[in-house]
């Protein structure tokens, strides 16, 4: 399963804003946007985890990726 790293948690958080992410060039992008969010093999690798769906070329949430928090929280190693 796919851990939920800052770069994962990013991904996710602009799915949710923009209702799915699309595929091209094997890169994916948020709609409207010129720089990819992520590549074809890492989007892939959330659609494994649970996170994502993949309906022709979008990349939608899945339950599990909506349940997500909309803030990362890094955990301190601090007492």
């Amino acid at each position: 399963m796919l851990v939920l790293s800052p770069e994962v948690h990013r991904i996710l958080r602009r799915a949710r804003l923009y209702g799915y992410l699309i595929e091209r060039n094997d890169q994916i992008y948020q709609l409207t946007a010129f720089h990819p969010v992520c590549t074809k093999a890492f989007a892939l690798l959330m659609v494994e985890g649970g996170w994502l769906t993949k309906n022709g070329d979008r990349y939608e949430l899945t339950t599990q990726g909506r349940e997500v928090p909309t803030e990362f929280r890094r955990q301190s190693n601090r007492q």
